[in-house]
């Protein structure tokens, strides 16, 4: 098939011929006219979608699976926010998510990410590898935060360094520290959640978790910054990782995290997302009092000690003003 430069996209159908074979492969035979680095290109910047989701060029395809090639450039004014970077090198990205911002593309929401500005401001660099026949470099998000949460997102650059990356998350060598607002008094100066985490069986939203028997151990640690009023001001060291810990932890003991309805009020949760979908996608996510502050590891190639950390931004300190009914800052 020839290329229509007058059209934004052009759709392609595997037939049963196809079944089985590489998707690169059948792109290569049904745009001639494309060059095969541009193609490849086209994958890994998600401008192809297979079934309209991203694929990668060993992905083996099926009777009738349909790929969208998108050929429109995108204006600079439609190109995504940046994101501040505090730390930059040939192997790592670590930058400064808002809450609202979301690090992954997902549903509705298909722009203004944080993978996506890593791949946009890393462009140049994946595309000069492509063109060398080296797909290795290609910035993959370490650590994902929820879209209601801010603070300190890691990104490796290139496939050898996420690779090491997650071999030393699941060695617990990659140490992260979070500041949290919860609702109520926690009388200890210190403390620690062990409590198995799962999916919730019994909640509309499909992500959700919950403690539950059969669930994966789970460890969070805090300590008491500061009695806020009615709230406490905590800094969390989550041990392991997993999806929600520190939300679904100190709701578990009586304390959510200040602004989370989702583990608070789960049916006033339901109600705001549906009149954020009515508002339409301009309309403002609100956020939780939950802020990624410092990240400490070993630097995966050098060994050098990194040692990240992320100023509470104004919304944040907003809600610990609320909460205290006045002006100033967390005085830990």
């Amino acid at each position: 098939m020839e290329t229509d430069p007058t059209q934004e996209s052009t759709d392609l159908i595997a037939g049963p011929a196809w079944s089985g074979a590489r998707a690169d492969t059948f792109l290569f035979h049904e745009l001639p006219s494309v060059s095969r680095t541009r193609i490849r290109q086209k994958v890994l910047m998600g401008e192809a979608r297979l079934n309209g989701h991203r694929f990668s060029t060993s992905t083996r395809l099926r009777p009738g699976d349909r790929i969208t090639v998108s050929w429109r450039s995108v204006p600079a004014g439609e190109a995504g926010p940046d994101f501040p970077i505090l730390l930059e090198d040939p192997y790592l990205l670590l930058v400064d998510k808002p809450a609202g911002a979301a690090t992954h593309p997902a549903g509705s929401l298909q722009s203004g990410t944080v993978v996506q500005f890593a791949r946009r401001h890393a462009a140049d660099r994946i595309r000069a590898g492509l063109e060398r026949g080296d797909a290795s470099f290609y910035p993959t998000v370490v650590n994902r935060l929820d879209r209601s949460t801010s603070g300190i997102v890691v990104i490796a650059l290139d496939r050898g360094t996420h690779r090491a990356l997650q071999v030393m998350a699941g060695r617990r060598e990659i140490h992260r520290e979070y500041l949290a607002l919860v609702e109520g008094t926690i009388p200890r100066d210190q403390g620690e959640i062990d409590l198995p985490l799962g999916f919730s069986p019994d909640s509309a939203v499909r992500l959700k978790m919950t403690v539950r028997a059969d669930g994966r151990p789970s460890l969070t640690r805090y300590e008491v910054v500061e009695h806020v009023a009615d709230h406490t001001l905590v800094r969390v060291f989550p041990v392991s990782g997993r999806q929600h810990q520190i939300r679904v932890h100190f709701a578990a003991i009586g304390h959510p995290v200040a602004g989370d309805l989702l583990y608070k009020d789960e049916r006033r949760f339901l109600s705001a997302q549906e009149e954020r979908r009515r508002a339409g996608p301009g309309a403002r996510q609100a956020r939780h009092a939950l802020h990624a502050e410092r990240v400490r590891f070993r630097h995966p190639v050098s060994g050098v000690e990194i040692d990240v950390r992320s100023e509470p931004p104004e919304d944040f300190l907003e809600m610990v003003r609320a909460a205290r009914g006045g002006p100033g800052r967390p005085r830990g």
